[in-house]
């Protein structure tokens, strides 16, 4: 019987480790071994690497366009690979820490949707 259905939880920490899991159609349940790539039963998981933050980042950014000084700071963090924590410092002093954060929990939750849209599964919100 193949499952359709994940824990919204075990997506969400699985998206967060840096070795790739996969989601098993017969169990339904989140593996972090290594699973067989060329087998349909496993579907690997989206993760929220640092490409996937980076691009983030960058998005939130351009919802900054009525503040193009400030656009232009974060434009240079990211210009000189500047450490991630110079973009929140920066953020923090400007008092949107808070809106940057919610932005990348709704961009996290909008990829792991899509994820699930495309693979045809639905995730399961009990338990959070």
């Amino acid at each position: 019987m193949e499952h359709t259905r994940i824990a919204y939880r075990d997506l969400f920490d699985a998206a967060q480790f840096e070795k790739p899991s996969w989601y098993d159609r017969e169990s339904g349940l989140v593996i972090q071994h290594e699973a067989h790539h060329d087998d349909d039963r496993y579907i690997e998981l989206p993760r929220f690497d640092e490409v996937s933050e980076q691009q983030m980042r960058v998005e939130f950014a351009h919802t900054l366009q009525d503040q193009p000084e400030l656009q232009d700071r974060i434009g240079e963090i990211f210009a000189y690979n500047r450490p991630i924590d110079e973009f929140e410092e920066l953020l923090q002093k400007e008092g949107l820490l808070h809106d940057w954060k919610n932005y990348r929990e709704l961009a996290r939750q909008r990829q792991l949707n899509e994820w699930c849209s495309r693979h045809g599964i639905r995730y399961d919100m009990d338990g959070i």
